[in-house]
């Protein structure tokens, strides 16, 4: 099967013929349908010179984390899926630490080897994954869903932390309006009533939010951000001067998300936002966030805008991702 591997830190990736992989024990073999990429597949490819601690990543490694396919077997001691199932890919934790046991599986204490971060990934004609990391959908083609599992999963997660304070009457600020951020849109106005403003630099990426129903579109320029005040941001770039542009607009005991791992430094000190207002980072989200939000897109809530690529075509989509040439997701198909 061909499948787009790194052999060596920062070395380029290549596609290769290697064999159908076996299932082992507790995994489930897909057949791939679509596998969504991701500025952090770049960091990875391009940037690392070994494995962070956490992540325990070994080369050579299939790349690709955002997995959408069909059931093609199952691996000893798996139940509850059938062959040809459709299905996607989140992250699988451990099962009883204590944040597995308040249902937050990303934040595992334990986790292992995830799918495309340790363990070979979806750009390939199959891959395995641990079966506590599948999840079923019935009325979405594999290849949409699968941005869903992260683009669509880690704006989610931070929606909902937010969501409680957006009630009736209330404004919430999108930073970064690509990949992640237009399914944020989408998923504010799905369970919220709040008011939503997209800020981005770039003309396109506007655009994709007002069709993704951002009520209005502003270029991220400190005059357009002076005159704002919300009660949340979710900032999709995450560098210091976004987080210095959301401290400029929050209100008293609001919530700044930063989502995005962008660089620069925010000084936080006294006075540096109003009285109350929080900062917190976020990182993925849970199996139940993933389940709600394909149940939002399944009632035609939440669609993501996705450009697709053959399997061939994997290097020229990665640098049009680089460049920023590409609008919402791009979905690799093998």
């Amino acid at each position: 099967m061909k499948a787009y591997r790194l052999f060596e830190w920062k070395q380029p990736a290549r596609l290769v013929d290697i064999p159908v992989p076996e299932p082992e024990a507790g995994q489930v073999r897909l057949k791939v349908a679509g596998n969504g990429i991701c500025a952090s597949d770049l960091h990875l490819m391009h940037e690392w010179d070994k494995s962070p601690s956490h992540i325990k990543v070994e080369l050579p490694m299939t790349i690709g984390h955002e997995v959408g396919g069909w059931v093609d077997k199952l691996g000893q001691g798996v139940s509850g899926f059938e062959t040809g199932q459709p299905v996607i890919v989140t992250i699988a934790g451990c099962g009883h630490c204590r944040y597995c046991a308040m249902g937050m599986n990303q934040y595992c204490l334990n986790k292992g080897k995830q799918v495309g971060m340790g363990l070979d990934g979806g750009i390939a004609e199959y891959v395995n994954a641990p079966v506590g990391a599948v999840v079923p959908v019935s009325d979405i083609h594999p290849a949409d869903a699968a941005p869903f599992t992260d683009a669509g999963l880690s704006s989610y997660h931070a929606v909902k932390r937010v969501a409680p304070l957006l009630t009736g009457g209330t404004t919430v600020a999108v930073i970064g309006v690509g990949g992640l951020g237009h399914l944020a849109v989408q998923e504010l106005k799905a369970i919220t009533p709040a008011k939503v403003i997209a800020y981005d630099l770039n003309d396109a990426s506007l655009e994709l939010a007002k069709e993704s129903g951002a009520d209005v579109c502003l270029k991220s320029a400190d005059e357009n951000i002076e005159k704002m005040s919300v009660e949340a941001v979710l900032d999709f770039v995450g560098a210091g001067a976004t987080i210095a542009q959301a401290a400029k607009m929050i209100r008293p005991l609001g919530h700044i998300v930063a989502v995005g791992r962008g660089p620069g430094i925010f000084e936080f000190k006294h006075n540096a936002m109003p009285y109350g207002a929080m900062i917190s980072t976020t990182f993925g989200g849970t199996k139940a966030e993933l389940m709600e939000l394909i149940g939002l897109a399944e009632a035609g809530y939440i669609k993501p805008h996705i450009t697709k690529f053959g399997i061939d075509e994997v290097d020229k989509a990665y640098q049009l991702l680089a460049q920023g040439k590409i609008q919402g997701r791009g979905v690799i198909i093998p």
